[in-house]
């Protein structure tokens, strides 16, 4: 009886750590590779590489599903695929997939959400920017920050990561003013009404660049999976009325 009760008590233990691990697993979006092949009548495989010294890891057998890149054809990120990683291969991890629509190929750089258990301590802004794969970078060019950097962030941190995009962001209004080359314009509506587009970015503050982001987490669908300039993306944020996220 003792021997029963024994491996009842191991087996319960066993699905709660089961249930723990699952538990910590969160939505992430990669970009698929250039490998793109036809398994058969009803299976594409595409690759996804991890990036070097990731903590993160997508385990075999996992669901995923498979989305257009936006700015593959700048109509839609309608869902395409389904299936799992079928084959892990050092960084590269092999989803076979059903298409919806045979006649929609796949195309590099589509999207693969898929879940993940990607510990950090800090779960900030910058971490919701890499569930998305959406990448910031400088105005002259180079990432704000990659795939591993949530891992190393606190809120402090984080906050002066954020500063620097600010900085950039001022940087490149103050030198689009004086190349004044006509593209400049009046902002009607949102944070910036009634401001001119370069002279409102150089007052932009930390908590503007946060109230960006909060969006762009919120709506990320047509930032998903793209390194953009973030003066640019925030300049366009800046025209279209700020739209910002409600929270109660």
């Amino acid at each position: 009886m003792k021997f029963y009760v024994m491996i009842y008590i191991m087996f319960f233990a066993a699905l709660q750590l089961t249930a723990q691990q699952e538990s910590k697993k969160e939505l992430f979006v990669f970009t698929i590779t250039g490998y793109i092949v036809a398994a058969g009548d009803s299976i594409t495989v595409v690759q996804v590489q991890m990036p070097a010294g990731a903590k993160a890891v997508i385990e075999k057998g996992q669901a995923g599903l498979l989305r257009r890149n936006f700015t593959n054809d700048n109509t839609d990120t309608a869902k395409t695929g389904w299936g799992k990683c079928s084959l892990i291969k050092s960084d590269y991890y092999y989803f076979g997939l059903h298409l919806y629509d045979p006649q929609k190929k796949p195309q590099k750089n589509d999207l693969i959400y898929t879940m993940v258990n990607y510990p950090v301590k800090y779960k900030g802004r910058i971490y919701g920017m890499v569930k998305n794969a959406v990448y910031f970078e400088h105005v002259t060019g180079g990432n704000f920050y990659d795939f591993n950097t949530p891992a190393t962030l606190n809120e402090q941190q984080e906050s002066s990561l954020i500063d620097s995009l600010v900085a950039d962001i001022k940087f490149t209004g103050k030198e689009m003013l004086q190349q004044n080359n006509g593209q400049d314009q009046d902002i009607t509506g949102g944070i910036f009404n009634g401001k001119k587009l370069f002279t409102a970015m150089q007052i932009v503050t930390n908590a503007n660049v946060k109230d960006f982001l909060d969006y762009v987490i919120a709506r990320p669908q047509k930032y998903a999976g793209n390194t953009w300039k973030i003066a640019e993306t925030f300049a366009t944020w800046m025209v279209s009325n700020t739209p910002t996220v409600i929270r109660e």
